[in-house]
């Protein structure tokens, strides 16, 4: 019988990409282009200090995604925060910022201005749902690692 945790992390795996076609709008250029406000119910996924009015499109979009698509294979609100989804979806995003951000840097080896690099990093991120959706849902390791670490740390 599977775990909770691997029940968890089924649903994020599910959902992480489909999200993410979501946040692969042709608007934003960046990870803090069009900022908004997020619906009061994704509030708990940002991290702590974030004005809840001020986040950028595609990390709202990626998080209604996530939340949103687990919910539906949760219906129950009240079971999607009590499994921590929310604290998965927020740290999957930034751990996946970070991963496209390093990758990018490490590639530019300091030729390229921070401005460019951070296009980059946008880049590669677009590029994992890219590849996600041509692979037909398929996960990388790293991918899998990222998301299984952040499973790790939710509260319960």
């Amino acid at each position: 019988m599977p775990s909770e945790g691997m029940k968890k992390l089924s649903s994020v795996f599910f959902v992480a990409f489909v999200l993410m076609s979501c946040s692969s709008s042709e608007g934003p250029l960046s990870f803090t282009d069009n900022t908004g406000p997020i619906e009061t119910n994704l509030v708990g996924a940002l991290q702590e200090g974030q004005d809840p009015s001020r986040v950028p499109e595609i990390q709202r979009n990626f998080l209604t995604g996530c939340v949103m698509g687990a919910t539906d294979r949760m219906p129950d609100l009240v079971a999607v925060q009590e499994t921590g989804l929310l604290e998965v979806c927020g740290c999957s995003y930034l751990k996946l910022v970070e991963k496209v951000r390093t990758e990018a840097a490490a590639a530019a080896e300091g030729l390229i201005s921070s401005s460019d690099i951070e296009r980059e990093a946008y880049k590669r991120f677009k590029k994992l749902d890219e590849d996600f959706q041509a692979t037909e849902g398929n996960f990388d390791e790293d991918l899998k690692e990222i998301f299984a670490s952040c499973i790790r740390q939710s509260p319960t």
